[in-house]
């Protein structure tokens, strides 16, 4: 239906052929069996904040300019998708009209804040808690099996990086509880931060410079996601890379942030294809 990482208009590409509200960020298809959420960061200043969590969950927030949002149209169908048969499709803003598709999601839940509305006066909104599957069509996917307590998240260090690449690519099964689905997310996001660094070899996927120094852990680099998404970017081996402090810095305040950017996309690119 659409591929990982390939940019559409918004407008020619996804409305004219599946229709759904054209404007805001959720749209519902009335005759295809889909939900499509929009996200980026123009919205921040009224309450609209997207963003990945430490845990691997993307935090979404729902629709409703002013006053306290309602858990009705858009907002109901993602909580209610899987009961409906319906699958999230998520898309980020890459450029006036233009958007990146980033892969489907799960619904594992939301909650509720305080944020301003439109007009700047507190109001409650719902916070969505999705598991985005960003694994392209070609890349196998391994079924997670739960695990639970720190100690599992330990023996990651002492797996091969074919292990741990298989638990960065983990999902947890179909039939599996929120709660189990939350804690694969985890696992699965620290796993990718552990295999990044270990395909790396220690030296800077921007650079190619030796990490500035060891610790306990091992090399110190830092995990870079090329593909924004509210600076948490989609957790897949393939929209990762390790990064010294200074090109991380780079990655996300220098002039040519976007350049160096596109150049790391490649970068990560050719790192997994060498690495399995």
């Amino acid at each position: 239906m659409f591929e990982i990482g390939k940019e559409y208009n918004r407008k020619s590409d996804i409305h004219e052929i599946y229709k759904g509200q054209a404007q805001g960020g959720i749209a519902t298809p009335k005759d295809f069996p889909v939900v499509f959420i929009f996200t980026s960061d123009t919205g921040e200043q009224h309450g609209y904040r997207d963003e990945y969590r430490d845990d691997g969950v993307f935090w979404y927030t729902g629709e409703g300019q002013v006053g306290d949002m309602k858990m009705e149209a858009g907002n109901k169908a993602i909580l209610k998708h899987v009961k409906s048969k319906k699958i999230i499709h998520v898309f980020e803003y890459t450029r006036k009209a233009h958007v990146r598709f980033l892969g489907t999601a799960e619904c594992l839940g939301y909650h509720e804040e305080t944020r301003p509305d439109r007009d700047g006066q507190d109001r409650k909104v719902f916070v969505f808690h999705l598991d985005i599957d960003s694994a392209p069509g070609n890349i196998q996917v391994s079924e997670y099996k739960a695990v639970y307590g720190s100690n599992k998240l330990k023996d990651l260090r002492n797996k091969t990086i074919e292990e741990l690449r298989d638990a960065a690519l983990s999902k947890a099964p179909l039939t599996a509880s929120a709660k189990e689905k939350r804690e694969a997310a985890y696992y699965r996001s620290e796993a990718l931060k552990i295999y990044v660094i270990v395909r790396s070899k220690g030296l800077c996927e921007g650079c190619s410079s030796e990490a500035p120094f060891q610790t306990k852990k091992g090399p110190f680099l830092e995990c870079h996601h090329v593909h924004r998404l509210a600076d948490g970017g989609p957790d897949h081996p393939q929209n990762v890379v390790a990064l010294c402090p200074n090109c991380h810095r780079r990655a996300h305040y220098a002039k040519d942030s976007a350049e160096f950017n596109n150049k790391l996309k490649a970068v990560a690119v050719t790192a997994e294809k060498n690495a399995v």
